[in-house]
């Protein structure tokens, strides 16, 4: 039965709920106390975010075709990097990162002093773009205004706030130690930026992202665009990123000066344990590629979820039971 968007934030607030409860990994490489049901946790994001709305679409998926397992998708304050590290360490079973955080953790890079060998890819999904909003009466037109705002970047340990004060305000000519800097998660952000406590917030997410609209629409907010020139230098410096536009059609009520500007976006990936089995593995593979219409009721930007391109740019080795799927679907690394 597909999601549509009301019974998917019925089901998002549902899994909320479980996950305060204590429903969280197995810890015992998913079996059940009982030996019948399969236990797995997801790592996502925000609670409203969309990684939380993939992750229990996924879920809905894998628990309604598969019997005798359960996936679960839980909130992750620190998103990305903390799905990596948590799907290393076997808390988790399964999470959802951006590309260059998959790759970070790989190459022990950024966040991480050492390499996060049991994380595998699954498979890509969604884009992120670069979100950079401020307040209009911030007077913020362009990244060098954001010296001496006041700057909400992510939540601290993120992948946002890495980005921000290491890749972006730097590619950007902005004086980091001149910024007001933050650390604060989207939600938390865009609650400050309407009650007027901070003037902007720059972090990564879908494009089109609804709590962006909402906030265009409690207050008069501008998105300031990255010089092209940037864009350049932060895509040689990850060759992970890639330049995405900003569509103005897409974020009603935001201010932009023009229809549609680049930005720098990313892919979002699927991952999971190198030790969840291979043959539950690909059983989940096949479960939710054989059920994408689902996914695609929640969330538009999902679409870009497809078979062919369930391999493109995959930062990270393909766990073996994902790419005996893809393999028999004759889908290929590229």
């Amino acid at each position: 039965m597909k999601l549509k968007k009301a019974a998917a934030i019925i089901l998002i607030l549902s899994m909320l709920l479980m996950t305060l409860a204590g429903c969280g990994g197995s810890g015992d490489g998913g079996e059940a106390s009982n030996g019948d049901t399969m236990q797995y946790t997801m790592g996502t994001m925000n609670a409203t975010g969309g990684y939380m709305m993939l992750g229990t679409a996924i879920a809905q998926i894998v628990n309604d075709n598969i019997e005798g397992m359960n996936l679960t998708p839980v909130t992750s304050p620190r998103g990305s990097v903390e799905n990596v590290e948590t799907v290393q360490s076997g808390e988790r079973e399964f999470g959802i990162a951006s590309s260059n955080v998959c790759k970070d953790g790989w190459e022990a890079r950024a966040n991480f002093t050492e390499t996060t060998d049991n994380v595998y890819g699954w498979f890509c999904a969604h884009y992120g773009i670069t979100w950079s909003i401020a307040l209009e009466s911030s007077g913020i037109k362009e990244w060098k205004d954001f010296e001496g705002k006041k700057v909400a970047i992510g939540a601290p340990g993120s992948n946002d706030a890495y980005l921000a004060e290491n890749i972006f305000f730097p590619m950007a000519g902005v004086d980091v130690d001149k910024v007001d800097i933050e650390y604060l998660t989207m939600s938390e952000a865009t609650t400050q930026m309407k009650d007027g406590h901070i003037d902007a917030y720059i972090g990564t997410a879908a494009p089109g992202l609804a709590t962006m609209v909402d906030m265009a629409s409690s207050r008069e907010t501008r998105f300031v665009p990255m010089s092209q020139e940037a864009i350049d230098k932060c895509l040689e410096a990850y060759p992970e990123f890639i330049e995405m536009p900003m569509v103005k059609a897409d974020v009603p009520g935001i201010i932009m000066d023009t229809d549609s500007c680049p930005t720098v976006a990313m892919k979002h990936v699927a991952i999971v344990n190198k030790d969840v089995p291979e043959d539950t593995v690909y059983e989940m593979t096949k479960a939710v590629f054989e059920h994408l219409e689902d996914i695609y009721s929640v969330k538009a930007e999902f679409e870009s979820i497809t078979l062919e391109g369930a391999l493109d740019g995959m930062p990270i080795e393909v766990h073996p039971g994902a790419m005996k799927y893809f393999e028999e679907q004759g889908v290929k690394l590229s």
